[in-house]
């Protein structure tokens, strides 16, 4: 009678786990950074998502490779180094969506930041009665401006990382920095002067 061999050992799903882990984590800093109770830093939740990643990876190693926690390894190493080197204030603003439409000046704010996501700034129904002044940051993710048609404008763009689609002429690589003044700007009297700012994603503006 043959010898029956024993059923192979099921291997554990160390990449599921981790990823629901991760998951996890990320939906419950989400949550309480909507509610206002933290305020979200990527330069510290980053790395710790990568500890949890290696940790997955030196537990799975017992049971064999796991190609798919070392992409997602690899990935989030990028995120944690592109987090190091941005400017300390690139990813305040929390994580999301966000979408700004803007009519008046009086609810034109100065600033609008974005953590880990995407912005949209939407001006195309703008109003001014005296010049202003824009900043708009992304950490991580994209920056879509909309500008209205009957106001001139400057735009003083830079990406950490990325590519950038200023009015349909597109640059990409790393450190992309971009300005441009309206044909009007230096004659106006009513300006309006943006300074966007992404760390790693990617900035279009059009009109």
């Amino acid at each position: 009678m043959p010898q029956r061999l024993p059923p192979p050992r099921r291997r554990y799903h160390y990449g599921a786990t981790t990823a629901g882990i991760v998951l996890i984590a990320a939906g419950v800093v989400w949550i309480l950074d909507v509610a206002g109770l933290i305020e979200v830093q990527a330069a510290l939740i980053l790395p710790g998502l990568l500890a949890v990643v290696g940790l997955a990876l030196i537990v799975g190693s017992m049971d064999g490779p796991h190609p798919g926690l070392v992409v997602f390894g690899v990935f989030l190493t990028v995120a944690v180094v592109a987090a190091a080197v941005a400017p300390p204030n690139a990813f305040r603003g929390g994580i999301g969506e966000r979408h700004h439409r803007i009519e008046s000046q009086a609810d034109l704010a100065g600033r609008y930041d974005v953590g880990l996501g995407d912005l949209t700034l939407d001006l195309r129904d703008l109003t001014l009665t005296e010049s202003a002044e824009v900043e708009v940051t992304v950490g991580a993710g994209e920056m879509r401006i909309v500008l209205p048609d009957d106001i001139e404008f400057s735009i003083d763009a830079s990406v950490g990382a990325g590519d950038i689609d200023l009015l349909g002429e597109r640059s990409d690589g790393v450190s992309v920095s971009r300005t441009y003044d309206s044909p009007g700007y230096d004659a106006a009297t009513t300006t309006l002067t943006l300074d966007l700012d992404v760390a790693a994603g990617s900035i279009e503006v059009r009109r």
